[in-house]
């Protein structure tokens, strides 16, 4: 489901993190997807308002799942795509470029059939991001709250899900202390109308 005309990684907090290229690039690192500022500005169109309250799943109340190394990724990435919203951030029909897709805002709910899944590992993290599953709750724990990323195709080694930002289209002084403390070491933070906290 594809919601909000104000995506997460907004034009405003793209250029204020200095993001990089147009897009990824196939020579990248494991943990070094870019888009530009441009891109993403693109990409804040068009997405229809989510018109259902979000749904807690019953994963926001279990134990942190044991930390597995190596992570055994569900090989299905067809079936794991199918479960994300990609950004066509280049405007030409394009999802992945460069080995990755990025993706919009997801819920608890959506969050969590990509843990179930396999899809995502709770320990992943987007360089000084929290880790995937601190997100996960912090999203579970504050309703109308939403997390993005982006996908690695599976032909390259560092094939996974990653989470790099933290989204909500309304904020109020609760939220807005939570997030304070909780995006501490993000790259960018906006808690003004809105909340965005991402993590480069």
């Amino acid at each position: 489901m594809r919601r909000s005309t104000n995506l997460a990684v907004s034009a405003g907090v793209a250029v204020a993190c200095g993001l990089a290229a147009v897009a990824a690039t196939s020579t990248m690192g494991p943990r070094e997807p870019v888009a530009g500022s441009a891109v993403v500005a693109a990409a804040t169109t068009g997405a229809p308002a989510r018109t259902s309250a979000p749904v807690r799943p019953a994963l926001c109340d279990a134990a942190r799942p044991a930390s597995l190394d190596p992570f055994p990724f569900n090989r299905d990435a067809a079936g794991r795509d199918r479960l994300l919203p990609f950004l066509d951030l280049l405007g030409n029909g394009q999802i992945f470029t460069g080995g990755a897709g990025f993706f919009g805002p997801m819920d608890a709910a959506e969050l969590a059939a990509l843990f179930d899944g396999m899809w995502l590992d709770p320990d992943d993290r987007q360089n000084a991001a929290p880790p995937a599953w601190e997100i996960f709750r912090f999203v579970c724990d504050h309703p109308g709250t939403y997390a993005q990323g982006y996908a690695v195709t599976p032909d390259r080694e560092d094939y996974r899900v990653s989470l790099e930002t933290v989204w909500a289209p309304e904020i109020d002084d609760n939220l807005r202390a939570d997030a304070l403390a909780f995006c501490v070491d993000a790259d960018a933070v906006e808690t003004s109308d809105h909340l965005e906290c991402f993590w480069d």
